[in-house]
């Protein structure tokens, strides 16, 4: 019996002691982590950065080329600078100039001249709905009323103000980590 006791004193001795030892090692092992954590952290996040910054560059560049391209197109008269309603205003123009050089070739009271007498307002009401669509479309800021190159600076400006708040959200986060 006197043994047992001594066991239990024991016991009750050293577990509270032991439970610090482990307590201790536990909180060391986890700051030893986490300072070993943070160092990755940032290192991941600059890096991001670095990458983000090289991706602005590169877009700026892709930018560039395309408002170059959008504007020697336009100075050319190039059908990719002129959107989808621009080009049905424009054939429809023709059509028009068309009709009225037929009228001016036909014999003056001929069934033919009232064909194209009516063939002629039938392209001017043509030309007026697709002006106002156009006017529509544009007001409206409908990609219709946009050409293929105005189309792709609008895209190319878009990925530019992306990349930039991706560079601002990691300046953030590397500013974060730092102050950990």
């Amino acid at each position: 019996m006197n043994r047992k006791l001594n066991m239990k004193s024991i016991y009750r001795s050293v577990l509270p002691a032991m439970a610090a030892v482990f307590a201790i090692a536990s909180v060391t092992a986890i700051a030893s982590v986490t300072a070993i954590a943070q160092p990755t952290a940032i290192k991941e996040d600059a890096a991001q950065l670095k990458s983000d910054k090289a991706a602005l560059q590169r877009q700026l560049k892709r930018l560039d080329a395309d408002e170059a391209r959008l504007k020697s197109d336009t100075a050319s008269g190039r059908m990719s600078a002129e959107s989808k309603d621009a080009y049905e205003v424009y054939r429809a123009q023709q059509a028009v100039k068309a009709e009225k050089q037929a009228i001016a070739a036909d014999k003056t009271a001929s069934l033919q001249m009232k064909s194209d007498k009516a063939a002629l307002e039938r392209q001017i009401k043509r030309l007026e709905a697709a002006e106002a669509r156009l006017k529509a479309d544009t007001e409206e800021g409908k990609m219709a009323a946009m050409s293929k190159d105005s189309e792709t600076v609008y895209k190319d400006r878009r990925v530019v103000q992306g990349e930039k708040k991706d560079i601002s959200a990691d300046q953030a986060r590397l500013q974060a980590d730092t102050k950990r």
